[in-house]
């Protein structure tokens, strides 16, 4: 009897002393933010489009991509179906029964403005100097057609085979696999259609949804989407929120699956 007591004690107490106690860090610790998805527009004559911040082990994928890209000049009437396109741009959307959905009301204009220019565009050439987002370059097209990311090349403009730039149609065919690639450094995320000159009299647009799936801890002031008046900002304030994330080595993306 005297013994029962002693025993219905013990066994909290050795409870506690086995159970794990939190450290600093976990205690610390901040829960990673939901996944985001990106609508971005790329008219053709501009050279590229700001899109989101990338930390490291972050997944990333463009999900899906439309448009068409004519390479070379253009009548008048032309260049005015084009100016209404607007300017390039990405803003967060939100996700309705798995697909990305843009409600903005420049989302809701945008499909009637491209299918004028793309009536316009097929009365003037041949369908097949249309390159569409998911083109990919030969040697017989001078290079030229088909979009790619950039995440922290020391030329984006430019698509030069660099680690850090990957062409939309590898990206499409990685999501078609339930896929996504992995950041390892803290950079950002732009689009680019790929051209071998600077040709500003380009016409047409393309456009599409980019994934992010975050393992980082939430961002003081929340989700980041991009421009390129705000991103050398952006960038600073994501770096003092990360000061290590800037130690790890240079972006080298690799395909993983998605979780």
């Amino acid at each position: 009897m005297g013994r029962g007591p002693g025993w219905l004690v013990g066994i909290p107490v050795s409870i506690a002393l086995l159970a794990p106690i939190p450290g600093p860090a976990a205690q610390s610790a901040s829960p990673r933010p939901a996944p985001d998805t990106y609508h971005w527009l790329l008219p053709a004559e501009h050279s590229g489009v700001d899109v989101a911040t990338l930390h490291p082990n972050d997944c990333y994928v463009v999900q899906d991509a439309r448009g068409f890209v004519h390479f070379g000049e253009a009548p008048p009437d032309v260049r005015e179906i084009q100016r209404q396109l607007g300017v390039p741009g990405a803003h967060l959307v939100e996700m309705r029964e798995a697909h990305p959905e843009c409600h903005l009301e420049s989302c809701g204009n945008l499909p009637i403005s491209e299918d004028a220019l793309h009536r316009r565009l097929l009365d003037l050439v041949d369908p097949h100097a249309l390159r569409g987002v998911g083109h990919v370059p030969t040697p017989f097209d001078d290079g030229m057609g088909g979009a790619y990311t950039d995440v922290g090349s020391d030329e984006r403009a430019r698509f030069r085979f660099k680690p850090e730039q990957r062409m939309l149609h590898l990206h499409l065919q990685t999501s078609q696999r339930g896929n996504c690639y992995q950041a390892r450094a803290l950079r950002l995320l732009s689009i680019h259609i790929r051209d071998q000159r600077d040709r500003p009299r380009r016409t047409g647009i393309y456009s599409g949804f980019l994934y992010v799936e975050h393992h980082h801890p939430a961002v003081p002031g929340g989700a980041i989407a991009w421009n390129p008046e705000e991103a050398t900002h952006r960038l600073a304030r994501s770096a003092e929120a990360f000061p290590f994330g800037l130690l790890i080595p240079w972006h080298a993306a690799v395909e993983r699956t998605s979780r």
